[in-house]
């Protein structure tokens, strides 16, 4: 039997409850009695019926997120300066852009004069990627099984992905075989704290919204990827959601309690590993 999909009121019952835990005992009274006051209002009104938005598998999820995703995503704001802050200090050299997507980190590496490998699973985000990047290698691959050779490539980029992945070894394992000794691999990927609390890769289509189910790895679990790979950690950062990346589907209908429930959270994780055995 088939689950019935999540719709808006619950999840905006759920947002009133995480604001109210997260001012519980540094907020002022009168936000945590608007937090109450919203959540007896939703919970009066009549049955929900407006759903999150429809859940679609990578493949088809990709192929109709590749026409927007250019625009400026939520967590990019937060992502990007830790991640040029590792790649800045990389020899020029060739590089693999492990799930590339549209090319948004290929682009930032040729223009740092490195010799780029994007691989996708998605054709549509590839046919972006090549448009943008002519002279680049582009292939199209999966996480788990990189189309390249042993120990082909100095470094190895990793963003945003390995969250779709369920089997995280295997991908830290695969983008590990691909570099070269002492060589770096750096992955950022949403803060699991984030994915446990119910946020998905959501994304505006012509029929509304669409969603993409992610797997919640642990800190630990990308230690324990990484050392049983032959990586070793040199860099590893959290970088908080601000107030611009809590771009939710509650955003509009209760922006405060929004804000209170996620602003300050973890919102990504950043890790540099170097290549340390053959």
């Amino acid at each position: 039997m088939t689950e019935p999909a999540p719709t808006l009121d619950e999840l905006l019952v759920g947002v009133e409850g995480l604001a109210l835990l997260r001012t519980l005992y540094s907020g002022a009274a009168e936000d945590r009695l608007a937090r109450l006051a919203e959540t007896r209002a939703l919970l009066a009104g009549p049955p929900a019926t407006e759903r999150i938005g429809d859940e679609l598998d990578l493949t088809e999820g990709y192929t109709r997120w590749a026409v927007t995703y250019d625009r400026p995503l939520r967590l990019f704001g937060i992502e990007e300066p830790p991640v040029r802050r590792v790649l800045d200090a990389l020899p020029p050299g060739q590089v693999l852009d492990a799930a590339c997507g549209t090319g948004r980190w290929a682009s930032y590496l040729a223009a740092r004069g490195h010799v780029v490998t994007g691989v996708d699973r998605s054709p549509a985000m590839l046919d972006l990627a090549r448009a943008k990047l002519p002279d680049a290698r582009f292939l199209d691959g999966e996480l788990t099984h990189l189309p390249l050779d042993d120990a082909s490539v100095d470094a190895a980029v990793c963003a945003l992905a390995l969250v779709h992945v369920a089997d995280l070894a295997a991908a830290v394992g695969e983008l590990a075989r691909v570099v070269r000794p002492g060589g770096r691999v750096v992955v950022s990927d949403v803060h699991p704290f984030l994915v446990e609390l119910g946020w998905q890769a959501q994304f505006p289509t012509d029929d509304g919204r669409a969603w993409m189910r992610l797997h919640a790895h642990l800190p630990s679990d990308y230690v324990a990827a990484a050392l049983g790979a032959g990586l070793a950690v040199r860099r590893y950062e959290e970088p908080r959601l601000t107030a611009d990346a809590v771009v939710t589907p509650a955003a509009e209908r209760i922006p405060d309690a929004n804000r209170a429930a996620y602003v300050g959270l973890p919102g990504v994780l950043v890790w540099e590993f170097e290549r340390v055995r053959g």
